[in-house]
């Protein structure tokens, strides 16, 4: 009897312990993948989408083009355009890009999942716009790390169409805390004059079916790092000794 109540003295603060350390590592459960961020395209006029909505503990910033020249026209909305992007088949020009943020706030951590995205390439009708274009993030604003997140390619679509992409994935940018930046590139430009870009438009100037922008995934409190092995046995023989001294 005496040996089985030691035993169990023994084993109680182990036991507290490894159930402290499951709850701080989250595995009572997991968050499920929704969208975490959507900017207003639908209501855009040619320049840049603001931000529509986030998730609790996600900020973001509008969609800005760099190194382009940006659509003039705010008479009509639904869509953002610029002209003068790269004109290369082979790959993007690293100054010429559309540029979004996402931020996780303090204490919290962003898993990536997909991107959604409409895309058109031009009014032209003997040229077009970009029709390849490169999605990459970054975790330090592109001064070291630079993730390539697929291409996504318009080539077969219509002047001033829509072409959807829904669901692209973008898991690769795994789990992330703080700002992760985005840069959209578009290339491959016959007609330098003509405009391309992002469109959620009713059918006014460009036809097909468009949609917001939307990143999904899911928002999580960052994970504690778990115990080093060295600290757990240290605690376990922190118990032993606890144990020993209350028999």
């Amino acid at each position: 009897m005496s040996q089985s109540y030691g035993t169990n003295r023994l084993l109680a603060p182990l036991a507290r312990v490894f159930v402290a350390v499951a709850l701080a590592l989250g595995l009572g459960g997991q968050a499920l993948a929704a969208p975490i961020v959507s900017w207003d395209l639908a209501n855009a006029t040619g320049q840049d989408a603001a931000v529509l909505a986030t998730a609790l503990h996600v900020s973001a910033t509008s969609i800005d083009e760099v190194g382009v020249g940006q659509w003039t026209s705010t008479a009509q909305d639904g869509f953002i355009a610029a002209s003068g992007w790269g004109s290369s088949a082979l790959s993007h020009d690293p100054s010429k890009y559309y540029e979004w943020s996402v931020s996780a706030d303090a204490g919290y951590e962003v898993t990536y999942e997909t991107f959604d995205v409409a895309l058109f390439r031009g009014i032209w009708g003997g040229g077009h716009g970009a029709q390849l274009w490169d999605l990459r993030a970054s975790t330090d604003g592109f001064v070291g790390s630079d993730l390539a997140l697929g291409t996504f390619d318009i080539s077969a679509s219509a002047a001033d169409a829509q072409t959807t992409f829904s669901g692209h994935d973008i898991s690769g940018l795994g789990t992330q805390g703080g700002t992760v930046t985005f840069r959209l590139h578009g290339y491959d430009q016959s007609q330098a004059g003509d405009y391309s870009g992002l469109g959620n438009d009713s059918g006014w100037l460009i036809s097909g079916t468009g949609l917001d922008p939307v990143i999904s995934g899911s928002v999580a409190p960052a994970a504690v790092p778990e115990p080093p092995p060295v600290l757990l046995a240290g605690l376990g023989l922190l118990g032993l000794l606890v144990g020993g001294t209350r028999r």
